[in-house]
């Protein structure tokens, strides 16, 4: 492989990164691959640097991309509105270290895990993850009072 990949905590050396690519590519079974690639980040990276119960604003992990010359490349893994991507810096360099992350993610075994949250625009709420290798992934329509809604909209924020 070429490239290393480590999880870390500081992410202040992705102030000004964005977007480079998407994990998941292909709609089809989304809601299974989204709980497997799940299971694969968690069974390589461990807990993220921040997880929420927002959809929006799932989780980051900030990780640091070595290549076997020795150079280094920070990248972010993370779940927002367009679901999990990776990003960092708009070079050349970051964009073949997300390649190869996202080839290192899909290649890892994923490990149970299991999480809830909300996705306030659809006013549902989600529970998925991995039970004994299986994966799961349900949605529920909440049934919320105007201020029941704006209560778990302020704990979301």
């Amino acid at each position: 492989m070429p490239y290393t990949f480590q999880a870390v905590k500081d992410m202040d050396q992705l102030v000004g990164s964005s977007k480079i690519c998407n994990l998941i590519e292909s709609f089809t079974d989304c809601e299974n691959q989204f709980s497997i690639l799940c299971g694969k980040i968690k069974a390589l990276f461990g807990q993220p640097v921040y997880q929420t119960e927002n959809m929006e604003d799932l989780f980051s992990y900030c990780i640091l991309a070595t290549s076997e010359e020795g150079d280094e490349v920070d990248l972010d893994i993370y779940c927002a509105g367009s679901g999990p991507a990776v990003g960092g810096m708009s070079d050349e360099k970051s964009r073949k270290a997300a390649k190869a992350l996202v080839d290192y993610i899909w290649q890892a075994e994923p490990v149970d895990y299991a999480i809830k949250a909300y996705y306030l625009d659809g006013q549902t709420a989600l529970s998925f993850g991995i039970k004994d290798g299986v994966p799961y992934y349900n949605e529920t329509e909440l049934n919320l009072s105007e201020k029941e809604f704006r209560e778990l909209y302020e704990r979301l924020s």
